[in-house]
């Protein structure tokens, strides 16, 4: 794509800079798509998001230098700063405005120039005028490639419609011959399908669709690759139960299949039970992918086409998650030690292995004889708040002089309310 896109474009070439006066006019003056066509080709990927699409672009862009300083040429002076692609992420206001005006900033913050407050006045510039400038930018720096992600967010009414957003980048590719390759989830087929016909014709636009892994010999190679990261005390071997567990809880989604995988052997050390297993997998995926619970049962049921309508997949935030199983670890050894004053009777509601819940079936077992429970004596509140391990840390401290904040702090209970070295005074 890139090479394809220099086609054409020879910057020592005889009359280059009136070439861009004339094209630049003929971007500014088309109200659509112009007649002009190039070599240049784009080419348009659409999965679900986790996949890897944006990693696996960046990992390739990052094979090609991005800025190539210019000296000379053939043994004559040539000054020239090129720069062979750009990588924009599509603003979430969804404004082919927000899309010029991020072009601007990313090329100042590669070339440390001044072009936004020079093309875009601040910001205060309309889309007609921002168009051209950006265009006469990407030529005057060569621009070798332009990529767009997250276009699902280009939104139809601030935009001015779908025939107006493809024009836009339609312009860039016919009459600058600048390659532009997007990147999108299954929510921008809703605003891009009704034109891609005509863009495959007058551009030669490709597409591909990133699809999930299937569980076949493909997922067995990824997992066999994430299984040798194992960092609880008791590794196990991976089998067909747990391989089938993960893939049903992410459906073949790489960020979830990862995440999962941290999540399980972060809940597996946190918990005492050092080993991964399949009830503990499930319980993670419960906690962690409520929200994209609809689109994990659509593609169990296969009826994906019910992904175009989705907005986007909520991604699994690591420190909230993590966060979470601490809370319910803690809250866990709080009702440990309020069955161990209560006699024993009271259990966790849920287990977090099949062994614990044997273990938790025998022990209700015992507790019933000639099937009437025990009676077990009401404790008083201060007795139960004597068996607490936040009260019995805070008492500690108290007993060597320190706050209860701080030596709940100490003992990584909660975390600072401030920093005193951070106050102002």
């Amino acid at each position: 794509m890139i090479r394809d896109g220099y086609v054409g474009r020879n910057p020592v070439a005889k009359g280059h800079w009136q070439e861009l006066d004339k094209r630049v006019d003929i971007i500014a003056k088309s109200g659509g798509i112009p007649l002009q066509s190039s070599a240049a080709n784009g080419f348009l990927i659409v999965g679900l998001p986790g996949m890897g699409k944006t990693f696996t672009v960046e990992r390739l862009l990052q094979l090609y230098p991005q800025i190539l300083n210019h000296t000379e040429y053939q043994g004559k002076p040539f000054s020239r700063i090129q720069i062979t692609w750009l990588k924009l992420t599509c603003p979430h206001d969804g404004s082919i405005k927000g899309l010029a005006l991020s072009f601007f900033q990313a090329i100042d913050d590669l070339l440390g120039t001044d072009y936004y407050k020079l093309c875009t006045g601040n910001g205060k510039r309309t889309v007609d005028e921002l168009i051209p400038a950006m265009a006469r930018v990407a030529w005057a720096h060569c621009l070798g490639l332009l990529v767009v992600d997250e276009v699902q967010h280009l939104n139809n009414s601030k935009s001015g419609g779908a025939d107006r957003m493809l024009g836009f980048f339609l312009q860039l590719m016919n009459t600058l011959g600048l390659p532009v390759l997007l990147i999108g989830t299954y929510a921008a087929l809703s605003i891009l399908n009704r034109e891609l016909r005509q863009i495959r014709r007058s551009s030669g636009l490709g597409d591909v669709v990133w699809e999930r892994m299937p569980n076949d010999d493909v997922w067995k190679l990824f997992v066999e690759g994430l299984w040798r990261y194992q960092y609880v005390r008791n590794p196990v071997p991976l089998d067909k139960e747990l391989s089938d567990t993960l893939y049903d809880e992410c459906q073949g989604i790489t960020d979830f299949a990862v995440k999962l995988f941290i999540l399980a052997q972060i809940r597996a050390i946190v918990s005492g039970y050092e080993k991964i297993t399949a009830a503990i997998i499930r319980s993670v995926a419960h906690d962690s992918l409520r929200l994209a619970k609809p689109v994990l049962q659509a593609l169990r049921t296969g009826k994906t086409e019910e992904l175009a309508a989705m907005s986007d997949i909520h991604p699994i935030e690591i420190p909230s998650a993590i966060r979470d199983i601490q809370r319910k670890q803690l809250l866990g050894k709080l009702s440990e030690n309020s069955q161990s004053t209560n006699g024993g009777n009271v259990r966790p509601a849920v287990p977090d292995s099949p062994e614990s819940a044997q273990a938790m079936s025998a022990d209700r077992r015992e507790s019933f004889q000639n099937g009437t429970p025990k009676k077990v004596r009401r404790l008083k509140k201060s007795e139960i708040a004597s068996q607490c391990p936040l009260v019995q840390t805070a008492n500690e401290g108290a007993k060597n002089g320190i706050s209860a904040h701080d030596a709940l702090v100490a003992s990584g209970a909660i975390k600072p309310l401030f920093n005193l070295k951070n106050r102002a005074i």
